[in-house]
């Protein structure tokens, strides 16, 4: 392996990581849904292990952009996770982008849009209903909405900092949020439904208080573990 080419040391990283979960044991899989707790991944995701194992570190993602919320692990992560991408929903929110640039630009099976096969007729006549996913180009596809994106973050009102609960009118996050039924007010106070929330953290970054009111914490993927709450951002990975 050339160690000064950059592509040399992403294939490394990679097929090295795929032969270690090919030895089959469930160690490797835990180790990596405890780190992923550390970080935010961008929009459909596959679930961590796949993810480490398809992501080239090509960072076409990353560039793909136009928000630059997302960015690359450092290695100080570990060589697993290293070059592969994060958001940092903590300082700016995930825009949710029609077109989906970032998995768009993703044809290692990282990021993927599901694809929902309706109206396919079985030897039988009726209808079957089955989900795949799709890589690479989606031009030809109808994309996701916003509310179709599958959760990637847990978003929370800390009332203790929300200037409405203390008396002061506010509404600087009205209208930030680009899911319909979720960011809801009640008595000029705001809260969060959960279930629909996807986590993009566009109500945070409308947020004027310091500290911030909105609080964001990664999807728990284990229940019976608690997210690190030190979520990697580009100032502190």
């Amino acid at each position: 392996m050339n160690k000064d080419n950059p592509i040399d040391r992403r294939s490394f990283f990679k097929h090295s990581f795929a032969k270690m979960v090919q030895t089959g044991n469930d160690i490797i899989e835990q180790k990596a849904i405890e780190k992923a707790k550390g970080w935010i991944r961008p929009p459909f995701a596959e679930q961590e292990l796949d993810l480490l194992i398809n992501c080239s570190r090509c960072g076409d993602c990353i560039s793909a952009c136009p928000h630059q919320v997302i960015f690359p692990l450092p290695l100080k992560r570990g060589a697993d996770v290293a070059g592969t991408p994060a958001m940092d929903i903590i300082n700016k929110g995930c825009h949710l982008c029609a077109d989906w640039p970032c998995v768009t630009a993703c044809n290692e099976k990282a990021l993927v849009f599901p694809i929902n096969k309706i109206d396919e007729k079985d030897s039988t006549g009726e209808t079957e209903n089955s989900t795949e996913t799709s890589v690479g180009s989606a031009e030809d596809k109808k994309r996701p909405d916003a509310q179709d994106c599958p959760p990637m973050a847990k978003a929370a009102v800390n009332s203790a900092t929300c200037l409405p609960y203390s008396g002061p009118e506010c509404g600087a996050c009205k209208g930030s949020c680009p899911i319909p039924d979720t960011l809801v007010w009640q008595n000029e106070k705001p809260s969060i439904i959960h279930e629909n929330c996807v986590g993009c953290g566009l109500c945070r970054e409308a947020c004027i208080t310091s500290p911030k009111a909105i609080e964001i914490s990664p999807i728990v993927i284990n229940s019976k573990e608690q997210p690190d709450r030190n979520l990697r951002t580009q100032e502190n990975v």
